[in-house]
C-alpha cells in the first residue's frame, strides 16, 4: 500500500453513498471533527504540563537559593563565607532567570497577567560579602 493511500480511502469513504454498518464505525474514526478536537485537547494537555514544568523549574531554583542562603549563614571563616555569597549570587541569577522563562512561557500561550509572580516566587536581594 503507497505511503498515502490511507488518505484516498479516507476521501472515499468520505464521498461513499451507500449506507454499510461498517461504514458509520469507519466513518467516526475518520472524523475529522473530531481528530480536530482531539488534537487540540492535546495540545492544552501538552501546553498546561510544560508550563507546569516550568513552574517547577522556578520552585527548584528557589529552594537551591534558600540552601545556598544557609551555606552563606554556616560559613565559619571569612574565605568560606566569600564563596558562599558567590554561590547564592549565582543560584539568585538563575532563579531569576527561570522566574523569567516562566514569564516569557505564560505570555507564549495568553496569560498576561505576570505581576503576580514576584509575590508568588519571591527572590531576594543579592548577597555582599561583608553582609549578614
Amino acid at each position: 500500500m503507497p505511503r498515502w493511500r490511507w488518505r484516498e480511502l479516507a476521501t472515499e469513504l468520505k464521498s461513499a453513498t451507500d449506507e454499510r454498518p461498517h461504514l458509520e464505525r469507519l466513518r467516526a474514526r475518520v472524523d475529522v471533527a473530531c481528530a480536530q478536537e482531539q488534537l487540540e485537547r492535546e495540545i492544552v494537555r501538552e501546553m498546561a504540563a510544560a508550563l507546569g514544568r516550568t513552574a517547577e523549574k522556578v520552585a527548584s531554583a528557589l529552594a537551591e537559593l534558600q540552601v545556598a542562603r544557609a551555606a552563606v549563614e554556616a560559613a565559619a571563616s571569612e574565605d568560606e563565607r566569600t564563596r558562599a555569597v558567590a554561590r547564592f549570587n549565582e543560584r539568585r541569577c538563575e532563579a531569576l532567570c527561570a522566574r523569567h522563562e516562566l514569564v516569557i512561557h505564560r505570555e507564549a500561550i495568553g496569560i498576561r497577567r505576570n505581576d503576580v509572580l514576584e509575590s508568588v516566587y519571591p527572590i531576594p536581594a543579592p548577597l555582599g560579602v561583608g553582609r549578614r
